[in-house]
């Protein structure tokens, strides 16, 4: 991979928690699926000796909100018995989800800087700002996610996503959109690597923290696309050397 100059961050430390059985919203990038891969909130305590730290998250209702309200005297008990850290994935509410502040460590969000691409993935309706509203007031550290290519594999929003949450966040998270199985995004290919190192250079710019998140697609396009990107991002998540600076979400490490 040639000289190595980021930090590597293995995230596998943090185990994912839903909230919910599944999801009502069938979107387009998702359709479920990562939903079937996590753990059920009441079962997290069977967890709590061996992670230290959870992402708590879960499906969206159709007002883009997760319901994390019940469980949250629940997952403060766990916090203070067992000295736990949240990272709560908090989807498109409309208003603020304060009753997580006493829990959450840290605070991840999906931003968009166009309401009709949000609406083509979620179909929901959701102006930029309104989406800021709902995060900036929160007392707690917050941390943007942008997925690169997420319509269908073409570049559409995510410039200008970069330029809005610059003016508000010193980090940014950059995925990349992995076609999966039985969504409608199934047959859809990744973003051209050129067109993502394009986003990644121009995100070194406007951010003193720029990480290749989790969520990438595997295999050869991995090696090339961390190879391409490392020289402007800081931090690589799931490194294909395999060495790891930090074990547990990027969230929580990226300030």
């Amino acid at each position: 991979m040639g000289k190595r100059e980021f930090i590597g961050i293995d995230p596998s430390a943090t185990l994912s928690v839903s909230v919910t059985k599944g999801c009502p919203l069938n979107c387009a990038h998702c359709g479920g699926h990562y939903l079937k891969h996590m753990v059920q909130v009441e079962d997290l305590e069977k967890y709590a000796e061996k992670y230290k730290s959870f992402l708590i998250s879960g499906g969206m209702l159709p007002n883009g909100e997760i319901p994390f309200g019940k469980y949250i005297s629940f997952l403060k008990e766990l916090k203070e018995k067992y000295g736990l850290k949240y990272n709560f994935h908090i989807g498109f509410p409309l208003n603020p989800p304060y009753e997580i502040e006493e829990v959450a460590d840290v605070v991840s969000f999906d931003f968009y800087a166009d309401k009709d691409v949000l609406k083509e993935i979620y179909g929901i309706e959701r102006e930029p700002e309104q989406i800021l509203d709902a995060v900036l007031p929160l007392k707690v550290q917050k941390v943007p996610h942008i997925t690169i290519g997420v319509l269908c594999g073409k570049i559409s929003h995510e410039g200008k996503a970069l330029e809005v949450l610059s003016e508000y966040f010193e980090s940014v998270v950059l995925n990349v959109f992995i076609p999966t199985p039985l969504t409608r995004y199934a047959n859809c290919q990744p973003p051209e690597i050129d067109e993502v190192e394009k986003i990644f250079e121009k995100a070194s710019k406007l951010f003193n923290n720029v990480v290749l998140g989790c969520m990438h697609p595997r295999g050869e396009y991995r090696k090339q696309l961390q190879e391409r990107i490392q020289r402007h991002a800081g931090f690589i998540v799931k490194p294909t050397d395999r060495t790891y600076d930090y074990h547990g979400c990027c969230s929580f490490y990226v300030k």
